[in-house]
């Protein structure tokens, strides 16, 4: 599971990607005033064994953002 938290206004675009390219990619809408949550669930087997790479892109500098990747055992 890939999930991303953020305020500030505005939004962040979120991308995974693994050897074979693109798995998941999704956007969070960061409210000013509270946090926006967003995350997706890949099924086992989605992500190729081994590296990996996320990309979190704010649509402006003012967004806080935190991301967390959750492996199941």
């Amino acid at each position: 599971m890939l999930t991303v938290a953020c305020e500030g206004g505005g939004s962040v675009a979120v991308s995974m990607d693994d050897q074979r390219g693109r798995v998941a990619d999704f956007s969070v809408d960061c409210p000013a005033d509270h946090v926006g949550v967003g995350s997706v669930t890949m099924d086992p087997g989605v992500v190729a064994p081994g590296s990996f790479t996320i990309g979190v892109d704010a649509s402006n500098d003012t967004i806080r953002w935190s991301l967390t990747v959750t492996q199941p055992e």
